[in-house]
């Protein structure tokens, strides 16, 4: 996790947190049922359509984002074709579009990123890296953690290498998270200007409880 900085996971966490509350559902229960909606956050990002065509269509690549339509290759598993999803609202979110990466908003695989120039290369390590996020939030893995891989994969619907990664990741982020946390001071927790008068309220709680 040494390529994992502390300024991307304050960034991906900020923007997860941000696309869950606007547009996660809020009343289903992540304890049953954790599945992220990753097509109602992509369209709500601004993605008209989703089609998934042909890998001839893709030049090599996972995915592609042109004209408000994503095109993904139909032949990935499930899992990897949500993660794909997931990395192209990385890039509308993000709004890296710009310049020579414009040219190369899609997915790569491993093989393709690693003949990526180095700027480009840090881009889409990142934007997997949201994706991930998106797909497996830190709040809904850790209702799930103690459980099997693949049954965690299955509710998320991701594969299972994505929760044996997230795994390790989800550990460094909490380690960064949580260390910005400061205790507060009881100066801090109580308001000086708030006075209670706790004889009264001792009062009124012995009549309540005798009738």
């Amino acid at each position: 996790m040494d390529d994992y900085a502390v300024e991307a996971v304050r960034a991906i966490n900020e923007k997860v947190n941000e696309l869950l509350l606007k547009y996660d559902d809020r009343i289903k229960n992540p304890t049953i049922d954790p599945l992220v909606d990753i097509e109602k956050i992509a369209r709500a990002c601004g993605v008209k359509d989703i089609e998934y065509v042909s890998p001839n269509e893709l030049d090599g690549k996972h995915a592609v984002f042109r004209d408000g339509i994503v095109k993904i290759d139909k032949t990935d598993a499930p899992g990897q074709r949500r993660f794909d999803l997931a990395h192209e609202v990385g890039h509308i979110v993000f709004n890296y579009f710009a310049e020579t990466v414009s040219k190369k908003a899609a997915r790569h695989g491993e093989s393709r990123k690693s003949e990526l120039p180095l700027g480009e290369q840090e881009i889409e390590i990142f934007l997997d890296r949201f994706a991930a996020n998106l797909l497996v939030p830190i709040s809904h893995f850790q209702l799930w953690e103690d459980r099997e891989n693949k049954e965690i994969a299955e509710a998320f619907q991701v594969e299972e290498k994505c929760i044996i990664k997230r795994r390790e990741e989800v550990k460094h982020e909490l380690n960064i998270l949580t260390s910005e946390m400061k205790p507060c001071s009881e100066l801090e927790i109580v308001d000086p200007d708030v006075k209670l008068d706790i004889d009264s309220l001792l009062k009124e709680s012995t009549i309540l409880n005798a009738n």
